[in-house]
């Protein structure tokens, strides 16, 4: 099974991909996730990313759409795959339906989470993150301590 999870940052993808990975056997495919595992791991990927989101800067689609082309090809996204946010732009789409076709797969389903701006306000403002992936909201998943992560007491 190939399924696309879409919408805003704070809507909840994260939070539901864990709970369709556990129940479909998929591997969660968040670009997040990995832009942060290549800028901790220093890669040359990592690097070039850093470079534009130090500046504030969106990755650009040609480095997204090489980071899930390389992703979707692993032995692990044989069976099927779960998307986390990915497409977000139109070329992105454009691409991940070209490595699908080229691939001789097809997307089993496309789910798109609608949440009203003011919860996600509220969702987003409480959320606190760590530089080795941790996530944490200060209201429904607070850390032991405000300002440290509970897994590598690294500064949130």
């Amino acid at each position: 099974m190939n399924i696309v999870l879409l919408g805003p940052p704070g809507a909840g993808k994260g939070t539901q991909a864990k709970k369709i990975q556990e129940y479909y056997s998929l591997p969660h495919i968040s670009t997040g996730d990995m832009l942060r595992e290549n800028i901790n791991n220093n890669t040359s990927l990592g690097i070039k990313a850093r470079s534009y989101m130090s500046r504030g800067e969106l990755v650009p689609d040609e480095l997204l759409i090489t980071i899930i082309k390389d992703r979707l090809s692993k032995k692990d996204c044989e069976s099927g795959f779960l998307l986390d946010g990915y497409p977000r732009t139109i070329p992105q789409a454009d691409a991940l339906q070209m490595i699908l076709t080229e691939s001789d797969r097809k997307l089993d389903a496309v789910v798109n989470i609608s949440v009203e701006d003011k919860e996600l306000i509220k969702r987003l403002s409480g959320r606190r993150m760590c530089s080795c992936g941790a996530s944490y909201h200060m209201v429904f998943n607070p850390p032991k301590n405000d300002e440290f992560c509970d897994l590598c007491k690294g500064k949130l």
